[in-house]
C-alpha cells in the first residue's frame, strides 16, 4: 500500500487496521505529513501545523494499540481542526491579523472530546477571516487552493477543512456551518 493510499484511507478503515494491528498510527501520521509537505504551496490548506506533536502522540497511540489497551474512538487520526475553535495552549487565528497572536486559555467543547477520543490534531485549517465568506482567503494566510483545480476555490468558510481532506492531509477534519460554510467546500472539493 502506498502512502498515497494511507491518506486517502478512509478513517474507519484506518481505525480498524490499527486495532487489527496492519497499520500503525505512525505509519499513517507519517503519510499524512509527507503529503501536507508536498502539497502546502499548491493547496495552503493549513495554518498552524504541529508535526513533532502529533507524531509524539501518535507513537503514544501505536503503544496502546499494540499492547491491547483501551482506545478512544479516534484514537491515532489525524484531525485537522478549523483555526477558528480553540484548544488550550495553541494559537486560534481565525484567518484574521487582529488575532494572530492569540493563545487559547481553555479548549471548545468539540475539540475537547475529540482529544479525548485520541483524535491527534497536526494542523489547524485556513478560514476566511472570521469565517465570514464561501471561498478562503485571508490577508494572514493567502489563498486556499482546490486540490483538484487549484485555479478554483475550496469554498469557504471551512475552505481549509475541504482541501485537506480532499488533498489527503487529514483523515478527518472539523468545521462550521451557518449560510453553507460546510456545504460550500464539500460540494466544491467533493
Amino acid at each position: 500500500m502506498s502512502d498515497l493510499d494511507l491518506c486517502y484511507m478512509p478513517a474507519s478503515e484506518a481505525l480498524r487496521r490499527f486495532k487489527a494491528k496492519k497499520l500503525s498510527p505512525v505509519e499513517l501520521m507519517e503519510a499524512v505529513i509527507g503529503r501536507a509537505e508536498a502539497t502546502k504551496d499548491k493547496v495552503n490548506a493549513f495554518t498552524n501545523t504541529h508535526f513533532d506533536e502529533a507524531m509524539a502522540l501518535a507513537k503514544k497511540a501505536e503503544a496502546k494499540y499494540a499492547k491491547g489497551k483501551k482506545t478512544g474512538p479516534l484514537e491515532g487520526l489525524p484531525v485537522g481542526i478549523k483555526d477558528e475553535s480553540y484548544i488550550k495552549g495553541k494559537p486560534t487565528t481565525g484567518g484574521s491579523l487582529i488575532t494572530r497572536d492569540f493563545v487559547a486559555d481553555s479548549s471548545s467543547t468539540m475539540n475537547e472530546r475529540i482529544i479525548r477520543a485520541g483524535g491527534i490534531v497536526h494542523a489547524r485549517t485556513a478560514t476566511p477571516e472570521f469565517s465570514c465568506a464561501a471561498y478562503t482567503w485571508s490577508r494572514l494566510w493567502g489563498v486556499t487552493r482546490n486540490p483538484w483545480n487549484p485555479k478554483f476555490t475550496p469554498g469557504g468558510s471551512s475552505g481549509g477543512s475541504g482541501a485537506s481532506l480532499a488533498s489527503g492531509t487529514s483523515s478527518i477534519a472539523t468545521g462550521s456551518d451557518i449560510g453553507g460554510s460546510i456545504r460550500i467546500p464539500a460540494s466544491a472539493c467533493g
